[in-house]
């Protein structure tokens, strides 16, 4: 079964804890590195109370595609920002639309 990759713009949001997030340069920079590893890229908006990013992912799927956003931003958000009781990937949602 060899399916035809497709690209796909995944949104995802994580809630920050107590409106502080991580530094947004220091986010910046880690997301950068891991959507380099995945073979994805990723532009993040920083809000209060929230981290909305946009991570580009040619994959199999949307469910393929879904999970290399979560792990790029559960990665950025693991590598630089301060420790929460709940892990990145639980406070986080997700959109994925089929790029144009």
């Amino acid at each position: 079964m060899n399916e035809p990759l497709s690209r796909y713009d995944v949104t995802v949001t994580v809630a920050c804890d107590g409106g502080s997030g991580p530094d947004p340069a220091a986010f910046a920079a880690a997301a950068d590195r891991a959507a380099w590893r995945r073979s994805a890229s990723i532009i993040s908006a920083h809000l209060a109370g929230r981290i909305i990013s946009v991570v580009t992912v040619t994959a199999p799927g949307r469910h393929a595609a879904v999970t290399v956003a979560r792990a790029v931003v559960s990665d950025a958000l693991n590598r630089q920002a301060p420790s929460s009781s709940h892990p990145a990937e639980d406070r986080a949602q997700h959109r994925s639309d089929p790029a144009a």
